[in-house]
């Protein structure tokens, strides 16, 4: 479980972060929790599917990485063999915390604030990135770290906003995934989920146009079109089967 601390210049200013690639880091995941705005960069790499959360039984944006879990075939040691790594793998072992207002504070509701988790492997006193400079500044690394923690959470909220609609509308179905691999046999994987694209087209004009000028329209069709990628991830397994 990680042990998040809210990031303290004086607490944690010899703290560093190794921002290597690897299965030790816990990167040995085959889905990655995704966000909508993404999406463009996604595609180009990966099949982009919708699950449901264990906890809530609200449907996330996922990337697929593997067919198994623990089975990553984006990840070959030390290299993620893909130009774009999503959000959520990047920030790590960074999270968010939120802090209330006191009975002094102006703020209105809780504040974010940048956690760190201070169990997780790839924070260390000897090696990698550092997060503060001598004098309690940021680093360079810890702002880009920021902004991509920034990115997450607000790609979040309108992620939800996507997928309430795409409920609404009645566009999600489960995905058949019905894979016959040359070494392994033939597998069927349930618990992934797509989008419904006959009945996305046959959505009543104006929907279609609202959905048009929020965006909607167009993440719909990149995760129907991400499906291609799928077959990149079969060959893969059969090279390394082989």
């Amino acid at each position: 479980m990680p042990t998040p601390e809210i990031l303290d210049p004086k607490k944690h200013k010899d703290l560093r972060v190794i921002t290597e690639r690897g299965a030790q880091y816990g990167e040995n995941i085959h889905l990655s929790p995704v966000v909508a705005d993404e999406l463009r960069k996604l595609v180009l790499e990966y099949a982009v599917f919708l699950a449901k959360d264990e906890d809530t039984g609200r449907f996330g944006l996922y990337a697929l990485l593997g067919f198994e879990p623990k089975e990553n075939l984006y990840l070959t040691r030390s290299s993620w063999n893909a130009s774009y790594v999503p959000l959520h793998i990047r920030r790590q072992p960074f999270l968010t915390g939120t802090t209330h207002k006191t009975k002094n504070d102006t703020q209105e509701g809780p504040s974010a604030l940048v956690a760190i988790d201070v169990d997780s492997p790839r924070v260390n006193r000897e090696s990698g990135e550092r997060l503060f400079e001598e004098d309690g500044s940021q680093t360079s690394f810890l702002r880009e770290m920021i902004r991509t923690l920034s990115q997450m959470m607000s790609g979040q909220a309108s992620t939800q906003v996507f997928i309430d609609q795409l409920v609404e509308q009645d566009l999600i179905e489960p995905a058949k995934l019905d894979i016959q691999f040359t070494e392994r046999e033939r597998r069927q994987y349930s618990g992934l989920y797509t989008i419904k694209e006959e009945r996305l087209s046959a959505l009543p004009e104006a929907t279609l146009a609202r959905w048009s000028e929020k965006g909607y329209l167009q993440a719909s069709y990149l995760i129907c079109f991400s499906l291609g990628h799928i077959q990149r991830l079969v060959d893969q397994v059969n090279r390394d089967d082989s």
